[in-house]
């Protein structure tokens, strides 16, 4: 038997109960499938369950007359763990919808997982592309921009301002390989070109061969294709290596910087479509989330998570079921309500649109508290940023 075989059984020993029927007045269940210890927990895990627990309250706690539970659990970064939890979730645990959040190859396996049973999945924290694309759901939504839109909002303005000659290291999984190939290719149709890569593990613990050799290349920019640890790692070592000027970095969290400090992060620029200091409703919300959070500002992938369970359970609601399909059809169709993101629509695709913000982090004089980290650079309008439904891939935009 295989190591993913055997995982799989563990887990359908550990999560496995009698299959039952569920009744009409059991418990609504939402799950979480995310990294809740590991290299990702910060940008999403316990606070992505925090937030959804959060919206689930201020929808009223009920929908269809039963009382939402959120249910999570620890995908421990591996697809055949987070694809055997989603089996678990829906048939033991009668799950109607699952957030999938953490390494990118963990979530497309669990939509894929969802998407074979007929169930919704709300993509709050995977920035590949795929998850709107070729491994898209007529079940699902994409509400975390993708490696594409981060690449395009930071990559494009660096080669046009004089870094025309790029570098890059590639975290060897789905998001850090997508996240290069975007960037190139950005990098190229802007004027620029890319002189070469180097690959590195997932959570590895030294860089400095990946940083000799992007300092041989001759490159104007090293771009960084990885995100966490990974990334905090990279930025520190390319500082003892005097080229931390070089660094292009494209998806870095609010935790990232604070684990770094501003000494070493600022002036590191960002792409975003949220930060809690932006306007009146992401201070208010953020603070909200902060005071069960151990003062903690919440990341992008948080506030996406309350954002898309959300309008999913208003979905739920307006078509008075949780069939994936009728409430697919639902959520494409209503308006994303607020101001935490902005001009927000979804695509056939199930693509979630929206403005995406250059974000500059602070210097440690400019800073007036420790959650004050960003200041804003520029707002790009989501329409023309993001991939069109027809040229995304997804091979179920006919059946929507």
């Amino acid at each position: 038997m295989t190591l993913s075989l055997l995982r799989a059984a563990a887990l359908a020993i550990l999560l496995g109960a009698p299959a039952a029927a569920f009744a009409e007045d059991a418990p609504f269940r939402i799950g979480v499938i995310d990294d809740m210890s590991g290299v990702y927990s910060g940008n999403g895990g316990p606070g992505t369950v925090l937030a959804t627990k959060m919206a689930v309250e201020d929808f009223g706690g009920k929908v269809l007359g039963r009382p939402i539970e959120v249910i999570s659990a620890d995908h421990q970064s591996k697809p055949d763990i987070g694809a055997a939890l989603a089996r678990q979730y829906i048939e033991q645990q009668g799950v109607s919808a699952i957030i999938p959040g953490g390494a990118s190859s963990v979530g497309l396996a669990v939509q894929a997982m969802a998407r074979s049973l007929k169930k919704t999945t709300l993509v709050s924290g995977g920035y590949a592309s795929n998850f709107s694309a070729d491994g898209c759901s007529p079940y699902g939504t994409q509400w975390a921009p993708s490696t594409s839109e981060l690449s395009k909002t930071i990559a494009k303005g660096i080669v046009e301002g004089g870094g025309k000659k790029w570098f890059f290291i590639i975290a060897d999984y789905v998001f850090g390989k997508n996240l290069a190939a975007d960037a190139g290719e950005t990098v190229k149709t802007s004027g620029g070109q890319v002189v070469g890569q180097v690959l590195h593990p997932l959570n590895v613990t030294d860089l400095a061969s990946q940083l000799l050799a992007a300092q041989g290349s001759g490159a104007d920019v090293i771009g960084l294709a990885n995100a966490g640890p990974d990334l905090v790692l990279a930025i520190k070592q390319a500082k003892e290596f005097g080229v931390s000027a070089k660094l292009a970095t494209m998806l870095v969290f609010e935790n990232n910087v604070t684990a770094l400090g501003l000494s070493t992060a600022q002036g590191l620029r960002l792409a975003a479509s949220f930060y809690w200091d932006l306007n009146d409703e992401t201070r208010a919300w953020s603070k909200r989330f902060m005071a069960r959070n151990g003062n903690a500002v919440p990341t992008m992938g948080h506030v996406l998570a309350y954002l898309a369970t959300t309008h999913y359970l208003k979905a739920v609601a307006a078509v008075g079921s949780d069939d994936a399909a009728q409430v697919q059809a639902k959520m494409l169709q209503q308006p994303i309500e607020g101001n935490l993101i902005q001009h927000a629509h979804i695509q056939p695709n199930g693509r979630v649109v929206s403005d995406m913000h250059i974000f500059e982090v602070k210097s440690p004089q400019d800073s007036k508290s420790p959650a004050d980290l960003y200041k804003l650079v520029a707002t790009l309008p989501g329409d023309g940023l993001f991939v069109p439904a027809e040229k995304s891939g997804c091979p179920y935009l006919a059946v929507r």
